[in-house]
Parts: C-alpha cells; structure tokens; sequence
C-alpha cells in the first residue's frame, strides 16, 4: 500500500518540481543580492581610503577566463565522448558548442594578457 494514493502522485510530482524551481530561483537571487552587499564594501573601503570608487579593482582576473575556457573545452569533449559511446554519431556535432565556448574564452584570455 502506498504512502499516497495513485491519483495524488501527478499533483506531488508537479508540485516537488516546482517547488525545487523556486528553490533555485530564490537562491540564484540571494547570490546576486550578496555579491552586491561584497561589490559595495569594496566601494565603501576604496572611498574610506581615499580612492575613487572606480580605481578598486573588482573585475575578474584573466586566469579566471582561462579556467573557464579550460572547463569548458573539458565540458565539449567529455560530451564528445558520451556522444560517440551511446553510438549517437549523428549528433556528434552537439560537443562543438561547448569546445567552442571555450576556445573563444582562451582567446579572450590571450587578448586580455596583452
């Protein structure tokens, strides 16, 4: 004998998955509303300090680019892979996105080096 009856489970179902939605959103938006608290105690220090708000340096460094392009790359051949074991040769062509992805992040990395 189930927990719930049969007719309940589609209503559960939808309401877990949707329930997990806004679980995601909610903590997608509290990341964005920390990062800013983070963004405006640099401001704050930089003025306290004397500085310009715009002379604290709060963008990423370029090895963050190159970590990225790197995971990225990673991601497209370990997608590759996956692709070719199931047999799907068809749609190999789904692992060019993210290889290219981070082909265009390495060479954004090598234009910000200079």
């Amino acid at each position: 004998m189930p927990f719930f009856p049969n007719d309940m489970t589609p209503m559960l179902f939808t309401l877990s998955i949707l329930s997990f939605a806004a679980i995601v959103v909610i903590a997608i938006i509290a990341a964005g509303v920390m990062k800013h608290k983070r963004e405006m105690e640099v401001h704050k220090a930089a003025i306290e300090k004397g500085l310009a708000p715009g002379d604290s340096d709060l963008a990423k460094p370029p090895e963050a680019t190159l970590k990225s392009g790197l995971v990225w790359i990673a991601v497209g051949v370990g997608l590759f892979v996956v692709i070719l074991a199931a047999g799907g040769t068809r749609s190999v062509a789904v692992s060019a996105i993210p290889v290219l992805v981070g082909v265009a992040l390495l060479v954004s990395y090598r234009l910000e080096k200079k």
